[in-house]
């Protein structure tokens, strides 16, 4: 097991910065980053028995089961991707997954960082995201602009506002993640390997602010990475 071999959870809600703070640690540390969005939408386009279930699913305006979501997780990561170390945005979601992914990686490390942020915040930080549909990089209209409106500084590509990123939606998506995850949350706390992070605030201070929980959480000791 190399030091790097951890598998980060980064939990939160809707808008708490999972995807920008995931894509950072990937970029700090080396760690492949693993989004539950991305990787079912890859699911969903391949002509197998999968693949075509996570279509319909998606097609139809449902949430993918917890069954599905497992199964393509469990596809989706090899045993090298555990030795670079991983970090997963969005996914577990609910107590169930959590369970399944536990399971998965029998002894392998794991580290849950749950992001708390406040509802007021997370509406701005919603309602005024941009992204890049070519690199993923992300904006917002309230706390980072784009140098040219509404095109990507990296690549110039027109930046996408999400379809559902809509304030009834939005608010109605936070109380559904609240009773889904909150289950799952105790659970990674009752086994010693989570951490409560205030997270109102900005991405850069976040970003240094779980580099160091991460450092920490990967020191040796005795010759055996830290454990919470």
């Amino acid at each position: 097991m190399t030091p790097k071999s951890i598998v980060v959870i980064l939990l939160g809600p809707p808008g708490c910065g999972k995807g920008t703070q995931a894509r950072e640690l990937s970029r700090a540390f080396g760690f492949v980053h693993l989004s539950t969005g991305d990787m079912l939408r890859s699911t969903a386009a391949e002509d197998s028995e999968l693949g075509r279930a996570v279509r319909a699913t998606m097609d139809a305006g449902t949430l993918v089961s917890d069954d599905l979501i497992c199964r393509s997780v469990a596809e989706r990561i090899a045993p090298a991707d555990l030795e670079k170390g991983l970090v997963l945005d969005g996914f577990p979601r609910t107590l169930e997954q959590g369970r399944f992914l536990t399971a998965a990686l029998g002894n392998q490390r794991v580290f849950a960082l749950n992001l708390q942020v406040s509802h007021t915040l997370l509406l701005r930080r919603i309602l005024g995201r941009l992204t890049c549909p070519d690199c993923g990089e992300s904006y917002n209209l309230f706390f980072r602009v784009p140098r040219r409106e509404g095109v990507c500084d990296l690549d110039g590509a027109q930046l996408k506002r999400r379809a559902d990123d809509d304030e009834a939606i939005i608010r109605q998506r936070l109380a559904v993640h609240e009773k889904e995850t909150q289950p799952l949350v105790e659970y990674f706390r009752g086994m010693n390997i989570l951490e409560d992070i205030h997270a109102d605030e900005d991405a850069v201070t976040l970003s240094a602010q779980l580099h160091e929980r991460l450092r920490v959480a990967m020191e040796p000791v005795n010759g055996q990475a830290r454990r919470k």
